[in-house]
């Protein structure tokens, strides 16, 4: 099913240049080329040091805002890069909401890169989730789709495996994600990145390098961002697991919250196929472990 939202402003390369002009002209002059269209923002590289991330829907708008707001915070805390924002631009009377600059890091997304040692990559996840899942403040924001108890997904979750090709087990998949829902569920409130898939982790000379794409910051359960590992070192799970810091009830979580991702990304995916690459190979590993 094709359904990437279509954009509700067009981000061009003079538009991007007009907020540059007028918000951050010290930035202005560098160079700036299309990078990538996301379901909810357009990316420009802008020189060799940074991204100009630009929401071109209007819901993104309040998760830019989020990105601004906690992102410096938790890049203080945390060893491995992230996309905190350098820049935080504002609506102009040209654009009406926030955009912002953040690092470039250079790289190429897990998804399609090699590793060349998976245990010290699991080791390095693990201590990325070691150090991002600290207590959230109370005003941290939430998230309807992530971070929630997983029982709370399960109408999405059907509605998703039952389009899925019957090729697949469905009735495996649905066992994964009901005994999930059906462990001890989580009472604590840790940041999370609430979208860890493996186009967002990047990886440099094959190793882990940094994590982007900080839209879905939210406070909830960690088991959402633990899925991650199942996609990025399916075969040093244990590692992961070892260093982390969770239990084996959220463990249990993360596999149904992978499961949950996994018919996510294949039933969304035809205008996309490393997402539907994505979901093959996650639930390849889900099926097989």
């Amino acid at each position: 099913m094709a359904n990437r939202p279509e954009a509700e402003i067009d981000i061009t390369h003079d538009l991007v240049q007009a907020l540059l002009n007028d918000q951050f002209p010290e930035l202005a002059g560098l160079a700036l080329r299309e990078l990538s269209r996301g379901w909810d923002n357009t990316n420009h590289r802008l020189g060799d040091i940074a991204t100009v991330r630009v929401p071109h829907r209007q819901v993104a708008a309040r998760l830019i805002e989020n990105e601004q707001a906690w992102l410096p915070l938790l890049a203080t805390q945390i060893d491995l890069p992230i996309s905190a924002p350098t820049h935080a631009g504002t609506p102009t009377d040209f654009f009406p909401w926030p955009w912002s600059v953040t690092p470039f890091f250079p790289g190429t997304e897990a998804a399609t890169a090699p590793l060349v040692d998976t245990v010290h990559t699991a080791a390095t996840l693990a201590n990325f989730f070691r150090q991002v899942h600290t207590p959230a403040p109370s005003d941290a924001p939430t998230n309807e789709f992530r971070g929630c108890p997983l029982a709370h997904r399960a109408q999405s979750f059907a509605i998703n495996l039952n389009q899925l090709d019957t090729s697949l087990d469905r009735q495996r998949i649905a066992a994964i994600f009901s005994e999930a829902c059906d462990v001890e569920q989580a009472d604590e409130r840790v940041w999370l990145h609430g979208d860890l898939h493996a186009r967002n982790m990047i990886v440099r000379h094959g190793h882990l390098a940094a994590i982007i794409d900080w839209g879905d910051i939210c406070a909830g359960d960690r088991a959402t961002d633990l899925a991650g590992a199942f996609m990025l070192v399916p075969d040093q799970l244990d590692v992961v697991q070892q260093h982390a810091g969770a239990d084996d009830a959220t463990w249990q979580r993360a596999r149904g919250w992978a499961a949950n991702f996994a018919v996510i990304y294949l039933t969304h995916s035809d205008d996309d196929p490393v997402m539907g690459g994505i979901g093959l190979r996650l639930l390849d590993t889900l099926l097989t472990t």
